[in-house]
């Protein structure tokens, strides 16, 4: 991908859905940043997930019918287009940022000290687009002795005491059968953007 050309503008009349014509840079992986990300393109945003060569890991956690097509990562990001991009070369980072500079929405759930050695924290985003939202959807607050630490939903059911919940049922700490703290969260991400979306929307009237 070359430009910003390659991928926006597209016919908004293709979506439907109160999001409809909103455009989201998605630089979120494995299932949090995702599954709010795929409830924003159901809304009818218009969503382009960035990806690494590797592509996201989710795409190999079968089983699955074709290669890199894993259950888990088809249903958190349908309705959503991706591009392949290397932020560690110029060209790469060049490339994000013209999406970023016509983007309504940026979200990423990558640690914040990865972004700014990339040259692509708020700041840096915002220099070339005033109006973007940009959400950080991290593990730890920027203030508190955690932040910058990496954040899977097995260690936070752990750390938020889901798991030592369990030791009141049958007397032993376990983990939830499901990742109940990625899903949480992913809805919170997902109604923080909508609600930021509608109070900008709101000032410009």
């Amino acid at each position: 991908m070359t430009g910003q050309s390659d991928v926006w503008p597209i016919d908004a009349e293709l979506a439907s859905g109160p999001l409809r014509g909103v455009r989201i840079l998605d630089l979120t992986t494995v299932v949090m940043g995702p599954f709010a990300t795929q409830m924003l393109g159901d809304l009818g945003a218009d969503v382009v997930k960035i990806e690494s060569q590797a592509g996201d890991s989710m795409r190999w956690i079968g089983p699955w019918r074709h290669e890199g097509m894993g259950p888990l990562f088809l249903q958190a990001n349908r309705n959503k287009r991706s591009v392949v991009l290397d932020l560690k070369t110029a060209e790469g980072k060049q490339a994000l940022i013209a999406l970023a500079n016509r983007a309504d929405v940026l979200v990423s759930n990558v640690r914040p000290q990865a972004l700014q050695r990339l040259g692509l924290d708020y700041d840096s985003i915002r220099a070339g687009n005033k109006r973007i939202i940009y959400c950080a959807a991290v593990g730890y607050g920027s203030g508190g002795p955690d932040a910058g630490k990496a954040v899977y939903d097995d260690l936070m059911q752990a750390a938020s005491g889901i798991a030592g919940l369990f030791g009141a049922v049958d007397g032993a700490p376990r983990y939830a059968p499901i990742n109940i703290c990625d899903r949480v969260v992913g809805l919170y991400v997902a109604n923080a953007i909508s609600s930021a979306l509608s109070s900008s929307a709101m000032r410009r009237h």
